[in-house]
């Protein structure tokens, strides 16, 4: 059965209470320590909800503590900003137990963020200098590929004539890699990175560059919220990372673009499928941008609805807990008085019938005679 121990002073819990050692622990300790309560707690092993849950907080508790500057960091902060300070991880400074530790909980629906290697970034300042290749990718037609984990493709798209009234980058991985879509500036910059999310049979990261106003809305990872809100059901948390992205078409003032997908699985190769789309001109295309035109204000408006709707909701579930307490305490209330009252009603029938039992008379007898029956014999 689960039972992990609480903690009163953060919702997350002290890092080295979930992992049951001390704050001047070895890092031995620590994944010694982390390893037991895995086993213990691992989804295969207990099936049980929460023991579900406190396997991903000792997860997290794991990651922190395991990495020196990140524990140092915590031991200044505390649980309360752990993970809002939690950055990126160097998968390929892991070694086999931490690549493993990082697929599992992954595996588990918590996302680990992670850095991308400096060689990679070197590598985009190399192309824009024209020292190393890439490649040309070609409107309406997707390009297979596969690649080792924390390793970088390259490719490069032209905006022209047929760009004019939007770009459209679509990267897809049916086997659900993880990766990043990372978009760079002509001196080789990192100027935007879209994370893959996952979709219902793929994951996918898109580049939009359109005329109009869109939102973006990243993955929705239930984990996050289940830690630091345990009282506030997951819908009010639906849009709270939605942002509005303005028209963007007008950014793209370069002949051409450098990008890359860059491989961000713990353990497995990474397969994708990148596409670079000109936007066209069409009654399709006028339909489905349209859809979208109508769907996404309402979506914006959706977000402010339910932090609205959520006080309102609080509100009445602080009330409803608060009469489901008071319908709790009347109801012993009340059986502790009908019982009472059986008890006074049984005593009271018991004090009349004294009135009426019968009263033991006791005959004396004489020294010398023979009681009744010898009166009888003379």
């Amino acid at each position: 059965m689960y039972t992990p121990n609480k903690n009163k002073n953060s919702d997350i819990g002290d890092f080295y209470e979930l992992l049951g050692v001390s704050r001047n622990a070895s890092e031995q300790e620590i994944k010694d320590a982390y390893r037991k309560l895995a086993l213990k707690y691992h989804p295969d092993k207990n099936r049980d909800e929460k023991a579900q849950e406190h396997f991903k907080m000792i997860s997290i508790a794991y990651s922190v503590l395991s990495d020196p500057n990140k524990r140092r960091q915590y031991n200044v902060s505390g649980p309360s900003t752990a993970m809002a300070n939690f950055e990126g991880i160097d998968i390929s400074e892991l070694g086999g137990f931490g690549r493993f530790f990082g697929a599992m909980v992954s595996s588990f629906g918590f996302k680990i963020p992670t850095q991308i290697r400096p060689k990679v970034l070197a590598q985009a300042i190399d192309i824009c200098k024209g020292k190393e290749s890439d490649t040309r990718l070609i409107p309406g037609v997707p390009i297979d590929n596969s690649m080792s984990n924390q390793e970088a493709h390259f490719y490069r798209f032209d905006v022209s004539n047929d760009s004019r009234h939007g770009v459209i980058i679509r990267c897809k991985s049916h086997s659900k890699s993880k990766f990043k879509l990372v978009l760079f500036d002509k001196d080789g910059s990192v100027r935007d990175i879209k994370e893959s999310q996952k979709r219902k049979h793929c994951t996918s990261a898109e580049l939009f560059f359109l005329p109009f106003q869109r939102i973006e809305i990243p993955e929705f990872s239930p984990m996050h919220h289940l830690m630091e809100d345990k009282e506030t059901p997951l819908p009010f948390h639906y849009l709270d990372a939605l942002e509005t992205q303005g028209a963007n078409l007008s950014e793209l003032i370069q002949p051409n673009y450098i990008l890359c997908v860059y491989g961000d699985n713990f353990l497995s190769q990474v397969k994708y499928k990148i596409t670079f789309l000109p936007l066209p001109i069409n009654e399709q295309a006028n339909l489905a941008i349209e859809t979208i035109r109508q769907i996404e204000p309402v979506l914006q408006n959706k977000k402010q609805e339910m932090k609205q709707f959520q006080k309102e909701y609080m509100d009445l579930k602080t009330r409803w807990e608060a009469a489901k307490a008071k319908l709790k305490k009347e109801d012993e209330d009340i059986t502790n008085l009908l019982k009472a009252r059986e008890e006074g009603y049984d005593r009271l029938f018991d004090a009349c019938m004294l009135a009426y039992r019968p009263v033991n008379v006791e005959v004396a007898t004489s020294n010398g005679g023979g009681g009744f029956f010898s009166f009888l014999g003379k």
